[in-house]
């Protein structure tokens, strides 16, 4: 007896296949793969910035940035090229972060010495809250 599963979708033009074992479609098990790609990504900015902060560029591994993410170290080098390049994506993304929250202050709306005061506490409050954005 053949399972209709296995045959779900074909003879249709743009049907999606649907997996005879796990009865998903194919595009959702695509959506579902680029949701992880996108967790495991993320997964590993934090682990490397993390790491970054307390090791360094020299002293991080990306073996143990990999290990903390919970993923596999060729993901690394898939999605961010090298170690150098996983580095400088940290970088743009904590600047990317604070530039983005100082935007949030409306600092053309105040007095120069009051913007001051407020660019100031901000910086401060900010690198509090993120100490690896100073290390």
């Amino acid at each position: 007896m053949t399972d209709r599963r296995q045959h779900a979708g074909t003879g249709t033009k743009g049907a999606a296949k649907v997996d005879a074992t796990s009865g998903k479609s194919g595009n959702v098990a695509k959506k579902k793969r680029l949701r992880d790609a996108e967790a495991t990504k993320l997964r590993i900015l934090e682990a490397a910035k993390s790491d970054f902060a307390k090791n360094g560029l020299g002293g991080a591994r990306v073996d143990v940035i990999a290990a903390k993410a919970n993923a596999n170290k060729r993901m690394i080098y898939h999605y961010f090229g090298s170690k150098d390049g996983l580095f400088q994506t940290v970088v743009e993304n904590a600047y990317l972060d604070i530039r983005t929250a100082e935007q949030k202050l409306h600092l053309d709306d105040l007095e120069p010495r009051d913007a001051l005061e407020r660019l100031v506490r901000f910086t401060w409050q900010y690198y509090l809250k993120n100490p690896e954005f100073i290390t």
